[in-house]
């Protein structure tokens, strides 16, 4: 599967940028620009995690469980299911208890995660890694992937994780991730499984919902990953109709997360 790689500009027109002085990895880390990877998952993989989700979604609205998040209605309006492993994150943590999704489930999102994170090794500019991951001590270029696998990143709360929207007020508010690399990608296609929704990202540092427009609005096919820093105000909209599913995972090395990424 051949996956393309593109950069999108988060900047306005008019406003100031540094596209053209300034590394991949530095327009990354300062919210200039996202990257789409188009096809990084096939049809067939985003039809089966869909499903799957869907069907996880649905036993915990039913339940009402931790994973949920209600409208202004008191009716469910976001379930975000962390994996297993990330479910056990959280729980040692010693809050309420959050149920993960289910292994097979789990498993094959560890899975994609991987193969995107050795994507990026390979194929995308190594100014990416060394300006968001820094170097190995001894000067060597460090891979993602090896500190995935090696347990040497460090997570937001409940991710990785799917999210299932549910119209009609199926969001997520504005807010930054504030980790290095945030990875989100599509698995309900936005022609045949739900209207309106997508990704919002504002270039403000400090943007405020109503006063300011999002700079760009991001609605990619399924299976088509979002890759954006943690500096980066940004909102899942508000779906019309449908269900909406995605797979989010933020994430720094491990003992490097501070307030370096909420870059103004």
């Amino acid at each position: 599967m051949d996956i393309h790689v593109e950069e999108h500009c988060i900047r306005k027109k008019g406003e100031a940028t540094q596209q053209h002085q300034s590394s991949l990895g530095e327009r990354i880390q300062s919210g200039e620009s996202l990257i789409t990877l188009t096809s990084l998952l096939s049809k067939d993989e985003t039809e089966y995690l869909s499903r799957l989700a869907s069907a996880a979604a649905t036993t915990q609205r039913t339940n009402k469980s931790n994973n949920c998040t209600l409208d202004h209605t008191l009716q469910v309006c976001v379930v975000r299911m962390p994996t297993l492993a990330a479910a056990s994150r959280e729980n040692s943590r010693g809050r309420a208890p959050v149920a993960g999704l289910p292994e097979t489930l789990s498993l094959f999102l560890e899975e994609i995660l991987e193969r995107a994170l050795i994507f990026i090794d390979q194929e995308i500019c190594p100014s990416l890694k060394e300006t968001l991951f820094g170097k190995q001590k001894d000067g060597g270029v460090t891979s993602i992937a090896q500190l995935f696998l090696n347990n040497q990143l460090e997570y937001s709360r409940r991710e990785p994780a799917v999210n299932v929207y549910s119209a009609p007020n199926g969001k997520f508010s504005m807010h930054k991730d504030c980790h290095a690399l945030t990875l989100l990608v599509p698995l309900s296609d936005p022609i045949l499984d739900f209207t309106g929704g997508g990704t919002a990202f504002w270039s403000q540092s400090s943007p405020t919902e109503g006063q300011h427009d999002p700079s760009l609005v991001m609605i990619p096919p399924a299976g088509t990953a979002l890759l954006f820093g943690g500096c980066v105000s940004h909102k899942g909209l508000a779906i019309e109709t449908g269900t909406r599913v995605v797979f989010v995972v933020s994430f720094s090395r491990l003992g490097s997360k501070d307030n370096s990424y909420q870059i103004s």
